[in-house]
């Protein structure tokens, strides 16, 4: 009936909506916890805020308000008067296995948040933000800012042990494994471990392959794994049986994305395989981190996170054909490709 009222929004959905709304607020509370190391700091047992404070320089009030607002998303625990432990969320605050803290400082970080701000930019002109506020793109800005660069390389390296610890993939028939892209090789670091027959390279940028030869030799599989410099959007090294991209095609447009797999087919052996390690997006918008991440590619880059039907497309652009998809425990799948 055209007199009928329209039933009012429930109490409770407007307060999931902000939530939403100030979920901004809740990602720097976690970045001052994160930059601060507080869960390093209360790893054995519970200290005052006042206590916090002190070896953080910092003003103990205004930390415990933080602290405070907190607790109510489980990262700690307050215990008797202004006094915190960790919450059952805590540990992955804390640096080392699991841990997010590398990822929560670098999307609180000035340079990545004043990006996101001009996100308006973006939707107008189907442009990377970060390249208007920056004047250069995301990867150049990293290669010259020592500082974020480091931070983005501790954020990518936690990303890959969510990975490695949700792999469900037989590297046991390869002999020689590229790793292009790959970082600080913690990916690799994980499969040589784990296949001591295997052989392996890791492939990124002169900036990244530095600190690369540092934690493989700190590994002990320098013997086992050549750090190489260089472009992927020139050349990758060939004669490998194993060419893996982790996390890295999302970065890159469908042509920019191409050109890398190109180079990958004219260095891969005939009987190689693909190994692409990304989120697919599912059908039907329901939700997926691969949705936000998309955002993320949208600003910062000229990339994008696509769904398995792109991901098909983009392979044959390349001369390689989409074989299967592995799912994994975590967000990511692996997309096996052949040369063709």
């Amino acid at each position: 009936m055209q007199n009928e009222k329209k039933a009012l929004p429930q109490p409770a959905s407007a307060d999931r909506v902000m939530e939403w709304i100030t979920g901004g607020w809740v990602q720097q509370a976690i970045y001052v916890a994160a930059k601060l190391g507080i869960a390093d700091l209360l790893a054995d047992g519970p200290k005052s805020a006042g206590e916090l404070a002190e070896v953080t320089e910092t003003h103990a009030p205004s930390l415990y308000r933080i602290l405070r607002a907190l607790c109510g998303i489980g990262l700690f625990q307050e215990e008797g008067e202004q006094r915190f432990a960790l919450g059952p969320l805590g540990s992955y605050l804390q640096t080392g296995e699991n841990s997010l803290r590398g990822m929560a400082i670098m999307v609180g970080e000035k340079w990545h948040r004043d990006a996101w701000s001009h996100i308006m930019y973006t939707v107008k002109t189907g442009k990377p933000a970060f390249q208007d506020v920056h004047g250069m793109g995301v990867f150049a800005y990293l290669a010259n800012h020592p500082d974020a660069g480091e931070r983005f390389n501790q954020a990518m390296s936690d990303m890959s042990h969510r990975v490695v610890s949700a792999l469900a993939y037989d590297f046991s028939p390869y002999d020689r494994v590229i790793d292009v892209g790959g970082g600080h090789g913690r990916l690799m670091t994980a499969i040589l471990n784990a296949h001591p027959g295997l052989k392996g390279v890791i492939y990124d940028v002169p900036s990244v392959i530095e600190g690369t030869r540092r934690h493989i030799a700190e590994a002990g599989l320098t013997d086992r794994c050549a750090c190489i410099a260089g472009s992927f959007f020139e050349s990758v090294p060939a004669g490998g049986d194993l060419y893996v991209l982790k996390n890295i095609l999302h970065d890159w447009s469908d042509d920019e994305a191409a050109a890398i797999l190109r180079n990958c087919r004219r260095a891969i052996r005939e009987d190689g395989k693909l190994l692409v390690m990304e989120m697919v997006v599912p059908a039907g918008n329901q939700p997926h981190p691969s949705t936000l991440i998309d955002l993320e590619m949208m600003i910062m880059a000229t990339g994008r996170e696509r769904t398995e039907a792109e991901f098909r497309t983009l392979f044959r652009k390349a001369d390689f054909e989409l074989e299967r998809i592995v799912p994994t425990s975590a967000s990511v799948c692996m997309l096996e490709g052949i040369p063709v």
